[in-house]
């Protein structure tokens, strides 16, 4: 039975494939003895007890490697007839070796599965395979069919050891097997060649197949995804490295000592990869750090990553996101799924800012924050490092082409690697629509780059004395002397807060969404400026700014929110006669527009907004929405057009432990901290749940597949898909997530690295 706690079966017995003869019928077949074949860590590491630490793989070995030595012949010969388990070379016959079986009792935990392989026959290799390019094709016809020569089959020949064991140990040998191989592995029955006599045998084995419950399709299709995982993943029987680079060398040591293996694995290999994942292991170690994201929803300009890593450039508009673990070209991803972020350990940063550096000692690496915009996602580390990756057709990614490179080194296969925004140590971001807006670190300094058909990134009002798009990061005109501490981007606006407590806003302020423009004229060909400047009337400072849309909400350091704009929805918290507040932001209603709120963060969609709450005395946390709901954005059990002033919202769990409304105390979801997508919202709770509501045509809530991926959801209902996990050691973790366009991307990182620390800050996300 399997345990999906464990991971593992259960009983002290593992399933026989439908294809696995009797062992009374295998042991007749060998005169008595049992043959298995061994082709993971069989050919390495028997064990340290047990009836297959009995044989002697290197005496074994060193006489095969031998054989034109006579007299050695003869004396491991007699050797291994006195022995009661024997080992030597042999192959596979229509088998390859694949690195698709999750391990979550020796290479791995059940919180952060390791890898291991598993033999898979060449039919379900190629169907697999054969499977997930229809998908990617977008094709219905029949697939192609296998390599053939001479009319006939290519079967492949996977090359390793073969055990024999004597009659009276087959069974005390079967026990240990089961209980070592419970990690979602059956017994099966194959042809094996053996190398030494070209004889072909029965040989018993232990094989993951594709319907294994541990089986783990993603990885098998992702090659830099598997290689990342286990150049981290440890478990009970160590590191998964150790796993994967031992194998490497026995068969490397075996093709170079074994003619008659050599001569079968050039011809008719059945290892493709682990030569390759070898390479890329030892790459993440010393060349590449790798972060492990999750994301749903559209991948349309690999915003989630999801396309191989291996097939192509990562910043294109194909798309290969998954379903079950299955990479498809749906462009679309309805549950959490894993992605791959890797990035150099040495960047161009670190040299170009070799100043900065030094008088901060050691850079930190660490996640500080995640953004998503329109097509586009960033993460943030504390060391000031920004990766952007996703859309870039107006230069948001701050550079023009690929914000990745392809690394070749040693594999066949292109391991797709991140580069940093180039000559800046960022301190925060936020993602518009399809431009970027950053505040360096320790200047302070306001850079812009992406679309700028409304001055979103120059800050100049004549879109023909500027450039519509600018890939270069630059300062707004007017601003070059000021420091910020938050910054926004909207759809065609931006807004930031300066060190002094001001805010400032530009680009586009058609419905009042900007600040009425200094009447100053730019040095840049006598272009109006945009540039609006505001304080409250009593001298508060402003701490925090979000944009929408068409709105622009900003938070003073009394915990007030103050928005200005469109008001079509309610998203400016007020009841207004007018539909657009010009001029000056004001107040929202209720509680929240008045000093002590409590209220210390906001956010914002395209037309709603939400805000967090901390009463005095109190760790818990309150949350608030207002604006437009018509497609249930705001979680409150209807899709009610709009809320035209804050409510306070209560996401609370259903009976079934999925989110459900907002009426129950009783099981109320607690909340850490919260983000809003173009036309969606999502929480986190205390316990590191992720729960959404809104706007779901893409996936983007990540609520699943089938009755679940309804295109609105009006309540709140919790994340499906893979678990949101750091990699080792973690025994506690914090998690990041943010929301854009139609995505959401999440990270975990281990508490312990943030001893010392600062704290992860919360995602910024919009369009």
């Amino acid at each position: 039975m399997w345990d999906p706690q464990s991971q593992t079966y259960t009983g002290g017995n593992v399933p026989s494939h439908h294809s696995a003869m009797d062992i009374e019928d295998l042991l007749a077949l060998n005169d008595g003895k049992l043959k298995i074949f061994g082709y993971g860590s069989l050919c390495w590491h028997p064990g340290s007890d047990g009836v297959l630490s009995l044989a002697n793989i290197e005496e074994d070995e060193h006489g095969h490697d031998n054989p034109t030595n006579k007299n050695n012949d003869a004396a491991t010969a007699t050797k291994k007839s006195t022995r009661k388990v024997t080992t030597a070379p042999g192959r596979a016959i229509g088998y390859q070796r694949c690195w698709s079986q999750r391990s979550a009792d020796h290479r791995g935990t059940p919180e952060f599965n390791g890898i291991v392989c598993t033999l898979l026959s060449d039919e379900e290799v190629w169907r697999l395979n054969n499977n997930n390019q229809q998908h990617h094709n977008g094709e219905d016809n029949d697939v192609a069919e296998p390599i053939m020569e001479d009319g006939m089959i290519c079967r492949s020949m996977t090359e390793r050891l073969v055990y024999t064991v004597d009659v009276d140990l087959v069974d005390e040998c079967l026990a240990e097997l089961d209980f070592r191989e419970k990690g979602g592995y059956a017994r099966d029955v194959i042809d094996v060649v053996e190398d030494d006599t070209g004889n072909t045998v029965k040989a018993l084995l232990y094989r993951g197949t594709p319907d294994n419950p541990a089986f783990w399709k993603r990885v098998l299709l992702d090659l830099p995804l598997a290689a990342a995982i286990m150049s981290v993943a440890i478990g009970p029987s160590g590191p998964n490295d150790v796993y994967l680079l031992h194998l490497h060398s026995f068969l490397t040591h075996a093709a170079q000592h074994s003619a008659s293996a050599a001569l079968a694995l050039q011809d008719h290999s059945g290892d493709f990869h682990t030569g390759e994942l070898a390479n890329m292991v030892k790459l993440l170690q010393t060349e590449y750090r790798p972060y492990f994201l999750f994301g749903a929803g559209s991948n349309e300009h690999n915003q989630l990553r999801l396309r191989s890593s291996y097939v192509g450039d990562c910043d294109g508009n194909d798309a290969v996101p998954s379903e079950n673990d299955v990479l498809d070209d749906s462009s679309e991803v309805y549950e959490l799924t894993e992605m791959l972020l890797a990035v150099p350990r040495k960047s161009d940063n670190d040299n170009a800012i070799a100043g900065a550096e030094s008088s901060a000692g050691n850079v930190n690496h660490d996640p500080k924050s995640l953004h998503a915009g329109g097509g586009h996602s960033a993460l943030l580390t504390h060391g000031g490092d920004l990766y952007l990756w996703g859309w870039n057709s107006a230069g948001q990614l701050g550079r023009q082409g690929s914000a990745s490179k392809s690394i070749q080194g040693e594999t066949s296969h292109l391991l797709s690697v991140g580069q940093p925004l180039s000559n800046v140590k960022v301190e925060s971001v936020d993602l518009g629509h399809t431009h970027t807006l950053v505040i360096e670190q320790e200047t302070g300094r306001l850079l812009g780059f992406g679309e700028n058909g409304r001055g979103q990134v120059n800050g100049c009002a004549s879109s023909s004395a500027t450039n519509d798009l600018l890939h270069v990061p630059q300062t707004p005109k007017g601003l070059s002397e000021e420091c910020f501490i938050d910054v926004a981007a909207g759809l065609f606006h931006s807004a930031a807060i300066t060190r002094q407590g001001e805010l400032v806003t530009w680009g586009c302020g058609r419905f009042g969404q900007c600040l009425d423009p200094i009447e100053i004229q730019t040095q840049y060909n006598n272009a109006a400026s945009t540039v609006g400047r505001w304080r409250p009337d009593d001298s508060s400072k402003l701490v925090q700014v979000t944009c929408g849309r068409r709105h622009t909400a900003v938070l003073d350091e009394h915990g007030r929110v103050w928005t200005l704009g469109d008001n079509k929805y309610g998203q400016l918290g007020r009841t207004l006669d007018s539909a657009v507040s010009k001029g000056k932001p004001q107040l929202v209603d209720g509680p929240l527009g008045q000093a002590g709120s409590g209220c210390y963060a906001i956010c914002s969609g395209w037309s709603h907004i939400l805000a967090l709450t901390r009463d005095v005395g109190s760790e818990a946390v309150n949350l608030y929405g207002w604006g437009r709901n018509d497609k249930g954005q705001l979680g409150m059990n209807s899709s009610q057009g709009y809320a035209a002033v804050p409510q306070l919202l209560k996401p609370c769990l259903d009976t079934d432990g999925s989110a459900a409304g907002i009426e129950s105390d009783n099981r109320a979801v607690l909340i850490q901290s919260a983000c809003c997508g173009a036309e969606s919202s999502h929480v986190l709770d205390i316990d590191g749940n992720i729960y959404s509501t809104g706007w779901n045509e893409h996936g983007n809530l990540a609520v699943g597949y089938g009755s679940k991926s309804t295109e609105c959801c009006s309540s709140w209902m919790a994340t499906s898909g893979v678990r949101v996990v750091a990699p080792p050691p973690s025994n506690a973790e914090r998690k990041l997530f943010a929301a854009g366009g139609a995505h959401m991307i999440a990270i975990a990182i281990s508490m312990r690295r943030f001893e010392g620390s600062p704290l992860p800050t919360p995602g910024r996300s919009l369009l």
